[in-house]
């Protein structure tokens, strides 16, 4: 079969990603070298795919998967963190489509699970097997805001839910958490969800709720993280054991057998999250403990798995 060359984009509320595909037989065969925009710098999806294409310098396919960071059900997507609005019925008109697959974000996250092969995966907490081939993989990854996915495998295929998991009420453990939680209340509408602290702007929810005054930017305070500053050392701390919470209330609200953190953060900061207490918060679940320890948790290694996973839904689609 002749592979079908796509264009596929990534847009997340920082940046919007894209690249050329090829698929073929329900796979992706192919994955070109990814163009990164800076969302802020343009208006919307139009103005974003024009720069793609004066990027590449030639016509872009007729044919798409867009994988967006917001909620794609029925009616415009209205971007939580950024101003962008795409509307799914003018998508074709206005980037010259024949036809399109247009998902969330971390749906198509968990497209990509799904479909890489195992050298783009790595154990990261509790036991050193694969992601399980039949059941629940909870995907999930941090970044300008916090994805969550479900990929339920059977024996007719995967099937993927898109979520916004990430919205719901974050629940402080510990006198510093609640710290945290009324701070970022008290800015926010009088309501702290998880996707306030466990995300990119979240360390610096959790620095500002200490020191007010800290006006490093979001950049700033990860560099710090990264490098391993010591005044970091609370804020970062308290980031992971809310992270580890988090992602064990959803392993258990999904039922999950296996969990899939992705995303450029998570990626960096990987050292940092197995030597804190993520996977002992994960697994403070009381009665469901044993449970818990039973779950296998991988890093999603692959650099683009955004776009990936939006060429692995749009073969699907097309083999469908």
């Amino acid at each position: 079969m002749q592979p079908m060359r796509i264009a596929v984009a990534d847009i997340g509320g920082t940046n919007a990603r894209f690249a050329l595909a090829e698929v073929a037989g329900g796979k992706v065969v192919a994955l070109g070298e990814p163009v990164v925009l800076p969302a802020a710098r343009h208006a919307g999806l139009a103005s974003a795919w024009q720069a793609f294409a004066e990027a590449l310098g030639h016509d872009l396919p007729r044919h798409a998967a867009l994988a967006v960071a917001g909620p794609v059900i029925g009616g415009p997507v209205r971007f939580v963190n950024s101003g962008w609005v795409i509307d799914p019925d003018g998508i074709d008109a206005a980037l010259g489509l024949d036809s399109h697959v247009l998902l969330n974000d971390f749906g198509a996250m968990a497209h990509a699970v799904h479909a890489l092969p195992p050298e783009h995966f790595a154990a990261l907490c509790g036991p050193d097997s694969p992601l399980p081939r039949r059941g629940t993989i909870s995907v999930i990854g941090p970044g300008t805001g916090l994805g969550v996915a479900l990929l339920h495998r059977h024996a007719s295929g995967p099937v993927v839910l898109e979520t916004e998991g990430s919205h719901i009420h974050h629940a402080p453990l510990d006198a510093d958490e609640a710290r945290v939680n009324a701070a970022i209340a008290a800015r926010h509408g009088g309501r702290a969800s998880v996707e306030r602290i466990v995300s990119g702007p979240g360390l610096g929810e959790i620095v500002r709720a200490f020191a007010p005054d800290d006006a490093r930017d979001d950049a700033a305070l990860w560099a710090a993280a990264e490098a391993g500053d010591p005044g970091m050392a609370h804020a970062l701390d308290l980031f992971m054991a809310c992270f580890g919470a988090a992602v064990g209330d959803l392993s258990l609200a999904h039922g999950s057998l296996g969990v899939a953190l992705a995303g450029g953060l998570v990626n960096r900061m990987r050292s940092h999250l197995v030597a804190s207490r993520f996977h002992a918060r994960f697994c403070d679940k009381g009665r469901y403990r044993a449970r818990m320890e039973a779950v296998p948790i991988t890093l999603v290694t692959h650099p683009q798995p955004g776009l990936f996973g939006a060429a692995a839904a749009f073969a699907r689609a097309c083999q469908t």
